[in-house]
């Protein structure tokens, strides 16, 4: 039996995580989901342009590469990569919502595309949902997205107003 990870240990971690992400760095994030039901297919199942849900925003912390320009006939380009990571609990309770490739994220005026998603960091080493010792011991921590800076002109998304009527502008 493991001295340390137990439930307790796992509920003042998620609370000082959340107090943490939540209240300390607020940094949230947009996430717009495929919406497949309004998304036209072809004869393939393929689709030229995806229609998305309204977006739901969610705190997280972020990591973003450096902006990498290339140039070719059609002229210069910029691409970034970015990593995006949740707390679990977040997105699974309070948010509702299942991340998954394709899905897109908006931070800093820009939309991110994701490529991967990763969820293997687990407290102190154990799955609770695996582990042989049953859900007494570990806790499946967060939910890691990595992504690339998407094209704004092959998105079907629409603008948001915000503020007042008197003081409305895009964002």
């Amino acid at each position: 039996m493991a001295l340390f990870g137990g439930s307790r240990d796992i509920d003042l971690f998620r609370k000082l995580n959340k107090e943490l992400i939540n209240e300390l760095i607020d940094v949230v994030v947009d996430i717009y989901k495929v919406d497949l039901s309004t998304t036209k297919e072809d004869v393939y199942g393929e689709s030229t342009q995806k229609v998305y849900k309204d977006p739901v925003r969610v705190a997280c912390l972020i990591t973003a590469d450096d902006q990498a320009w290339g140039s070719d006939e059609f002229g210069s380009d910029v691409n970034q990569a970015a990593t995006f990571a949740f707390l679990r609990d977040t997105l699974k309770d309070a948010a509702n919502i299942v991340l998954e490739v394709g899905d897109l994220i908006k931070w800093n005026a820009n939309f991110w595309e994701i490529d991967g998603i990763a969820e293997n960091q687990f407290v102190v080493g154990k799955n609770p949902d695996t582990d042989s010792n049953g859900t007494l011991f570990g806790g499946n921590h967060s939910i890691v997205c990595s992504t690339h800076l998407s094209r704004r002109t092959k998105l079907s998304i629409n603008r948001t107003n915000v503020g007042t009527p008197n003081d409305l502008y895009h964002q």
